[in-house]
């Protein structure tokens, strides 16, 4: 018996077919057919009952799917404990969106730096989506992003809420509607610069229009995802677009854009992703560190 067999059986069993395993451990629907059948005979049972339209686990292969799926985390777990011994535990690593990356990590690690000035930082940036996967096979200690991470390996933290906002150009149309929502018949009349992507902002707005307006369609003068160019447009008056409140402060105290509530938007919900175990005391003060800031402005709130 080895890992490749494991790995087959349990992909195989999860993802509900040979052909979907194949493409999820990159390998041919034989081979991972042979995996398994191969498998089965040093077992010396039938995990798997199978026809030419489904398939289904046997009595045996219940009981060993359970036993399977621990001995590959077992795997997994010593490989990357042993990968992380031979590491500088001074580094930390964290993976997290762009967004949060720009707007979000800078304070806390100058803020830690501050205390632990010999500790270094490696950040790598991913979309949501990709993060999980990054995390996995990676293994960072700390992830940071806008959907909860479903992984037993990690435990997650709620700390933050940056809410939606309407940015126009400092004009006086603008300034004279100060102090109330953003009119969303508006959206419907005045050039918008969206984003390219479907992430999780656009996805949002997405569904705040098909809520909201009688006819979803825009007149898109630009799309484009990168948050700082779409602020440098909005301020020149190429149109209006919607971002989080905290991407828009510096601009907004700088006089270059006016920013409205987005009445009825859901607020962007951040994460704290860290690892459980095999942290370094260095990477253990840094995630009591980040802990402690979000309680603190928890109780600020």
């Amino acid at each position: 018996m080895d890992f490749k067999q494991l790995e087959s059986f349990v992909a195989a069993v999860d993802e509900g077919s040979f052909s979907n395993a194949a493409d999820r451990l990159q390998l041919s629907q034989s081979m991972v057919t042979i995996h398994i059948r191969n498998l089965e005979r040093e077992l010396g049972t039938r995990l798997l009952n199978r026809t030419t339209r489904s398939m289904e686990l046997s009595q045996d292969g219940r009981t060993f799917y359970a036993y399977a799926r621990e001995m590959l985390k077992l795997n997994r777990d010593s490989i990357l404990a042993l990968s992380r011994a031979n590491k500088d535990g001074k580094t930390i690593e964290i993976v997290a969106t762009p967004y949060i990356s720009r707007y979000y990590l800078s304070d806390w690690v100058i803020g830690f730096h501050q205390r632990c000035p010999e500790v270094n930082f490696s950040f790598f940036t991913s979309s949501n989506s990709e993060i999980n996967g990054r995390l996995e096979q990676d293994g960072c200690e700390f992830a940071f992003c806008n959907m909860k991470i479903l992984n037993n390996d990690y435990a997650v933290r709620h700390c933050g809420i940056a809410n939606l906002v309407v940015i126009t150009p400092d004009e006086p149309r603008f300034r004279a509607m100060a102090g109330e929502s953003f009119p969303p018949a508006l959206f419907n009349e005045l050039p918008m610069i969206t984003r390219s992507s479907t992430s999780t902002l656009q996805q949002e707005f997405m569904r705040w229009m098909k809520q909201n307006l009688p006819d979803p369609r825009l007149h898109v003068a630009a799309a484009i995802d990168d948050t700082e160019t779409i602020k440098q447009l909005v301020a020149a008056g190429v149109g209006i677009s919607v971002i989080s409140e905290v991407a828009a402060r510096d601009y907004v105290a700088a006089d270059r854009v006016l920013s409205f509530p987005l009445e009825g938007a859901m607020p962007y919900h951040l994460y704290f992703v860290y690892k459980k175990k095999y942290l370094s005391p260095e990477q253990v003060q840094f995630r009591d560190y980040v802990l402690e800031q979000v309680s603190q402005n928890e109780k600020g709130e």
